[in-house]
């Protein structure tokens, strides 16, 4: 390494505790998972989702994602990784010098997440899983500077002294050449990801369920793919030139376009019936573009057309953040869920579907519609 990065990081090791080093590769990958689930929080806090539910799901997602980043490292790569005693299974699973592979933590994440949804049946997938996949791009973000510290995660020879320097190329001790950045190249692009998925999330109300999930798998595979071109090696269909995680990434990132449209159009729809629970059945509904003119009344008298009957009245929602909130359905709500949607909720302004006055019924979408029902 040379430059000032090279006088920070002049060492895979940051220092020692105990006698124990401690990493600049794990220092950073846990920065990146800390980060990314003080970001989860913000969005899950738009979502309404709730603060146990969210440390249970960041345990199980970042739990699986580790393993699973492992797993997918070692197995092809079985014959340096013999577990043939205790010491060669403790390396075997042994992260502190790297050997992780992100591909493998997107499946375990997602794997942990659904177990983690199935088990309380409280909130559906798709709706968590588009506040996780944009904390996940952060922490990608955070975590490729453990490559740098590794000195993993390079390019081809840079050649042209004009661009010999950070952040065009990165200095390998190792081959003694300066090469493609290909760690700040990812980082930046997953950047711009991270930015434009923002955006999505909180500017456009009408965003379905699962629509960002899918955004992420289309760009990732989209940038993963595109850098394959730039490694110095990388593994290829036998007798070909074609890279195999290049056919992966570019094969899901126009699978995850085309399912994005058709998801976004309500040509078809990721939502499930073991999920449709109440916190997808009785979701927010903006109040009236003249609620702030008017707000003295409306509280008063409630918003037509809405569950918000009046401040001290019966059967009402609440009001905040310039949304309506239904009032919370029983604690008996999954045992007796088909009882109460046909019925109704008493004590509440959920009458039953294809009743009269009810409150708003989320079929499938981020925001709900007034006409589907609650």
């Amino acid at each position: 390494m040379s430059g000032l990065l090279g006088t920070i990081f002049d060492s895979e090791i940051a220092f020692e505790i105990a006698g124990r080093p401690i990493r600049w590769y794990g220092i950073f990958v846990t920065l990146g998972i800390l980060l990314a689930y003080f970001l989860y929080l913000l969005l899950a806090h738009k979502r309404r989702i709730d603060i146990d539910f969210s440390l249970e799901a960041f345990i199980w997602v970042v739990v699986c994602a580790v393993i699973f980043c492992r797993l997918f490292y070692v197995l092809p790569r079985e014959e340096y990784y013999p577990i043939d005693s205790w010491e060669a299974f403790v390396r075997y699973w042994d992260i502190s010098q790297g050997g992780l592979t992100i591909v493998g933590g997107i499946f375990g994440g997602a794997l942990g997440l659904l177990c983690c949804c199935l088990r309380n049946k409280k909130y559906s997938f798709t709706k968590v899983a588009d506040c996780v996949v944009l904390c996940v791009l952060l922490g990608q973000i955070i975590g490729r500077w453990g490559n740098y510290a590794n000195q993993e995660l390079y390019g081809q020879v840079v050649t042209d002294p004009a661009f010999q320097k950070w952040p065009f190329a990165v200095f390998i001790d190792a081959t003694g050449h300066w090469h493609q950045a290909l760690y700040i190249y990812e980082g930046v692009l997953n950047l711009i990801g991270l930015v434009i998925g923002l955006v999505l999330f909180y500017k456009y109300k009408k965003l379905r369920n699962f629509t960002i999930s899918l955004f992420y798998i289309f760009w990732y595979g989209l940038v993963r793919g595109s850098l394959e071109f730039l490694k110095v090696s990388h593994e290829t269909f036998p007798g070909t030139d074609i890279g195999i995680i290049q056919v992966i990434c570019y094969c899901a990132c126009i699978v995850a376009l085309v399912l994005m449209i058709l998801n976004q159009k309500g040509i078809i729809r990721f939502q499930s019936k073991k999920f449709n629970t109440y916190g997808d059945l009785f979701p927010p509904t903006e109040v009236p573009d003249d609620f702030e003119e008017k707000k003295d009344e409306y509280l008063k008298n409630g918003i037509p057309g809405t569950s918000f009957a009046g401040l001290g009245k019966p059967r009402r929602g609440e009001i905040a953040d310039k949304k309506i909130y239904p009032t919370i359905v029983p604690d008996d709500f999954i045992r007796r869920k088909e009882y109460y949607l046909r019925y109704g909720i008493p004590g509440t302004s959920y009458y039953g579907e294809g009743r009269g006055r009810y409150g708003e019924y989320e079929d499938g979408s981020s925001d709900g519609d007034a006409e589907n029902g609650v």
